[in-house]
């Protein structure tokens, strides 16, 4: 098995993502819908699947040219067809690879006795925040409150 850096040994990634969530929460408007973000320096264990049909342009890729919070909260509205699921960022590369993802985490055996979250998105950001090559996973909700999860830690941030 490949060895990972944790977050104690990639505090500016984490220092980078808390930037982006924050950014996002701020540019967000009335119709923001949410967002889930997964910081990634290897996607080898999160089994992942594309929720857009082929009608859709999911290629991330079209949108390298905008600052990476603006991109994401533009799309983070209830009329784009990319609101929903999680976007993956490569902290390697610092660069957005993965648009409207439904992710399925492995659920850990003791995950009863260890986690209780509130709502869906919550408790796969946890899970997955778990997992070998995942660095962290970011939440702003709605509201705008921020959620930042490494290896099963998380707090919400205050803006």
């Amino acid at each position: 098995m490949a060895s990972y850096p944790n977050a104690a040994s990639n505090p500016n990634a984490i220092g980078r993502a808390e930037q982006v969530l924050r950014a996002i929460a701020r540019l967000r408007g009335r119709d923001f819908s949410g967002i889930g973000l997964v910081f990634y320096e290897d996607l080898a264990y999160l089994p992942h699947l594309q929720l857009t049909d082929g009608y859709v342009d999911s290629d991330p890729r079209r949108l390298v040219e905008v600052d990476l919070a603006i991109a994401l909260s533009s799309i983070s509205v209830m009329s784009s067809p990319l609101h929903d699921g999680f976007h993956f960022v490569d902290v390697c590369r610092w660069q957005l690879t993965h648009l409207s993802q439904f992710i399925s985490p492995p659920i850990p055996s003791d995950a009863t006795q260890r986690f209780h979250g509130n709502g869906a998105r919550m408790m796969a950001a946890l899970l997955t925040s778990l997992l070998p090559g995942i660095v962290c996973v970011g939440l702003v909700t709605h509201e705008g409150e921020i959620h930042l999860f490494s290896h099963g830690n998380g707090t919400p941030q205050k803006d």
